[in-house]
């Protein structure tokens, strides 16, 4: 009905994860995109940050603690088995997947400063393709696996830029404001989501990335993990509501809002799953 009536593919059926915590237990959910219907993926009394979606819904990479230390598993969601996919010294984190689900680009120190890398998902073929004197992190591949965005604070402090996937051509994105991190790129490659801090609050902002336009979505002062629905319409983040993190869902013109709802906890580090079939995570 949706598609009919807009000739947008709605976002209805797909799913999400996120971290919930609950006392000294982290859990990787997966629930329906409404938040309902949870069910567990990974249970630790280790950190769980940073999941990634593959291209096909059948896989989530994230970055675990249980080895007392940042490393990156991916997960398969109908059989339960996972593979570390990067544990080299030092820190690996930000797992994002390739369109064509057979790469990630992540963020590694193991040189010293975090640069940006990719890696196959089985663990090979490592390469540093970021190179600069700062931290560059958070990457996340563009829908047409063309641009890799990025967080980098070669300018003084964070900001969002853009490079090729070999490294190449990298552009400084956002100049307003002097911290914005967490970029995400809609699924047609026109929007930019991140979080800005302006005036001691972090808050969801997009960008328009032909015009440059900016505009802040949310109300709220301590807004973090920004993810784009399939359709590239919606945006989910982790925000605070009173003691507790919790889920909320905003249109890309911000007019529509809603938190969702989930079960006890603090919830953190959504991301919303890709158009797919069925999955059942274990």
């Amino acid at each position: 009905m949706f598609f009919k009536l807009t000739g947008i593919r709605g976002a209805f059926s797909t799913r999400i994860s996120y971290v919930k915590q609950e006392g000294r237990y982290y859990q990787l959910m997966v629930a329906d995109a409404d938040g309902e219907n949870e069910l567990l993926a990974l249970r630790s009394n280790e950190s769980i940050i940073s999941p990634s979606w593959s291209p096909d819904g059948t896989q989530v990479a994230y970055v675990s603690f249980e080895r007392k230390k940042p490393v990156i598993y991916v997960q398969n969601l109908i059989t339960g088995t996972r593979t570390v996919v990067s544990n080299e010294k030092g820190n690996n984190s930000a797992p994002a997947w390739a369109p064509g689900g057979n790469k990630l680009a992540l963020a590694l120190s193991k040189d010293g400063n975090y640069q940006v890398y990719t890696v196959n998902t089985n663990g090979s073929s490592l390469r540093r393709i970021s190179s600069s004197s700062g931290i560059d992190t958070e990457p996340q591949w563009s829908a047409d696996g063309q641009s890799i965005y990025f967080t980098s604070d070669r300018s003084g402090g964070p900001q969002i830029y853009r490079m090729n996937p070999d490294g190449s051509g990298v552009k400084r994105i956002t100049f307003a404001g002097s911290f914005n991190t967490s970029p995400r790129i809609s699924s047609d490659g026109k929007t930019l989501a991140y979080i800005s801090r302006r005036e001691g609050n972090y808050q969801l902002f997009v960008m328009d990335l032909i015009s440059g336009q900016e505009q802040r979505l949310s109300e709220t002062t301590d807004d973090e993990s920004p993810s784009f629905a399939p359709n590239g319409k919606y945006i989910m983040y982790a925000t605070r509501a009173g003691d507790r993190k919790s889920l909320a869902v905003v249109s890309v013109d911000g007019r529509v809002k809603q938190n969702l709802s989930t079960q006890a906890g603090n919830i953190k580090e959504p991301a919303w799953g890709p158009f797919m079939q069925d999955v059942t995570a274990r």
